[in-house]
């Protein structure tokens, strides 16, 4: 049924073509709208989602979906990812199950435009615009935007309706729509084409599903377009990569070659997919055909999905092989710092810059373990390596400090302490980067004045070594991870090395009783005391992960000191 039959029928050419527009300029308005005020209602929690509801493939696909389906819109989810990757917050291995997700979840919109929804989108579209005028609340009002906008694209679907049913008898239309059955790769460029276009696979699918249901084109014709529709949506993927990480342009890369594996093989066997879903409406649907297009639209994707599982090692060796990660830890680092998180979302910033003193963690570790093979070897190249480990540390220090600076708590607590916990762990792990330089640079005076390597002192030493390293494995990993348990375990460790250094620093004094010391023996205080305050910083890291609280005690005694 259309409301505006009964009002009037176009006859001119020009007629036609107006309504047909002046429909589709209304349903693209109203499904760009209900998506974006799907996305405001979302908030910064759904990008706080998928960054990490994706620890396994099953998940990412489940994320993937999920997200796409509340939003609306593929292209959106698929922006948010590589806009994720690029901040550093997620892999191109975790993008790839999401996206291959969002590409199920954007079936959603085809179903609900196959859905008899028309008959009341004049009452909805009312509720709308109630929401909207009379509501000041921010959410109602998104709320009624979403409301509006889904009722707008019903709207626009019937105008379009009513301009295509009489554009169909036309010769030059009708001469079209057979080249497209005759021709499939032109319907395919043509669903390419219209959605790159229009930014939205859901839009050229709508309008694709409202021209099929006029009788104007044949299935035959309507599924390699159908097809092409998938490859369109991967534009603006590909396009918002264009500014992003290797590992972002890997994501989009992955996108389009998704999507085009599955066109490929689905235009393979168009014949029986076009038998399959004739035989699907003739049996199940009647005359609700825009359906048709919906559960060819899903089949397509899910069945691509499968078929990409089966093979995703070679797809992954594929894209890794044309775009290879040339890894610059100087550059990497500010693209992986996404400024715009900063206002958009302080919590993700937060997450961001914890996941990158993560990775200074771990240039750390290594200036720990090279701290302990330079001392048991004379080896030039572990005193060079610390070294460059130790720019890189500072390198990361000043600029994640400027970038945690600029996060602004707008009065949240949690994020404020957060915040003061990320900078306290940041100069915790520096100030071990300074003294395993401290370390390596009397390991080096040994080595110079050739020093006497005495039994006792390298098997202390070494002992000594083996525990503040643990310490620092087990205070970065409770950082990690939040374990409690293990934290308490980096504190009571912490006491156990003071007893340790007491220790030997009362041995050592004996043995220089006995007179048998060397000139090795003063800088023995020297490395008792450095790996001593490591162990400190290590307790300071795990006491923040034990009782977060203890910063904000901090922070309030920071600011009446100020006041």
């Amino acid at each position: 049924m259309h409301y505006f039959n009964s009002i009037f029928i176009p006859d001119s050419t020009f007629a036609i073509i107006s309504i047909v527009a002046g429909g589709l300029g209304l349903f693209l308005y109203g499904i760009n709208l209900m998506s974006e005020s799907l996305k405001a209602l979302a908030g910064s929690r759904m990008k706080a989602l998928i960054a990490k509801a994706t620890g396994t493939l099953f998940k990412g696909i489940l994320t993937g979906a999920a997200v796409t389906c509340l939003i609306q819109s593929s292209s959106a989810t698929t922006v948010i990812v590589i806009g994720l990757i690029s901040a550093g917050l997620m892999t191109f291995r975790q993008a790839i199950g999401v996206m291959m997700g969002s590409n199920i979840g954007t079936t959603v919109t085809a179903f609900l435009i196959g859905l008899n929804v028309s008959d009341y989108s004049f009452l909805i579209l009312v509720i709308g615009s109630v929401l909207l005028l009379f509501f000041q609340r921010k959410k109602v009002n998104q709320l009624g935007q979403t409301i509006f906008g889904f009722a707008a694209l019903f709207v626009g679907l019937e105008l379009m309706s009513l301009g295509l049913e009489p554009l169909a008898d036309k010769p030059w239309f009708e001469a079209s729509m057979i080249s497209l059955s005759n021709y499939p790769i032109l319907g395919v460029l043509v669903g390419t084409g219209l959605t790159a276009l229009v930014q939205s696979s859901s839009a050229s699918i709508g309008v694709l599903q409202q021209i099929f249901s006029t009788g104007a084109i044949s299935l035959k014709a309507s599924l390699p377009i159908l097809l092409g529709c998938n490859i369109g949506t991967t534009i603006t993927a590909l396009l918002s990569s264009i500014s992003g990480s290797r590992e972002a342009k890997q994501a989009a890369l992955f996108h389009l070659l998704f999507n085009f594996f599955g066109t490929l093989i689905f235009l393979i066997f168009l014949n029986p997919y076009t038998n399959l879903f004739n035989w699907t409406e003739t049996r199940f649907l009647g005359s609700n055909n825009k359906l048709t297009i919906a559960f060819a639209h899903i089949f397509f994707n899910s069945i691509t999905t499968i078929l990409v599982l089966l093979v995703l090692k070679y797809f992954q060796r594929l894209v890794e092989k044309v775009l290879p990660v040339k890894s610059s830890v100087y550059t990497d680092l500010k693209e992986k710092l996404n400024e715009d998180l900063l206002t958009t979302s302080p919590p993700l910033a937060l997450e961001n810059a914890k996941a990158r003193i993560l990775e200074m963690g771990d240039f750390v570790l290594k200036m720990v373990q090279l701290t302990k093979d330079y001392f048991n070897e004379e080896n030039e190249n572990h005193y060079d390596e610390c070294l460059d480990f130790e720019e890189k540390v500072d390198y990361y220090n000043h600029i994640i400090h400027d970038y945690l600076l600029k996060v602004r708590s707008n009065q949240n607590g949690k994020v404020t302490i957060t915040q003061a916990v990320l900078m306290d762990t940041l100069n915790d792990l520096e100030r071990i980067g300074d003294h395993c330089v401290n370390l390596v640079e009397f390991f080096k005076g040994r080595y110079e004045m050739k020093v006497e390597k005495l039994p006792y002192f390298l098997e202390s030493i070494n002992n000594f070594l083996d525990r503040v390293n643990e310490q620092v494995v087990a205070a970065i990993t409770c950082f990690k991870t939040g374990d409690i348990e293990l934290a308490k375990k980096v504190v009571l460790a912490e006491s156990e090395i003071d007893k340790l250094e007491r220790k030997y620093r009362n041995e050592q004094l004996a043995f220089i009783c006995t007179g048998e010391t060397t000139t090795g023996s003063v800088y023995f205080a020297d490395i008792l005391s450095n790996l001593e305050r490591i162990s400190d910083h290590c307790d300071n890291i795990a006491k923040n992960v034990i009782n977060p609280l203890y910063m904000s005690q901090e922070i309030t005694r920071a600011k009446v000191y100020l006041d």
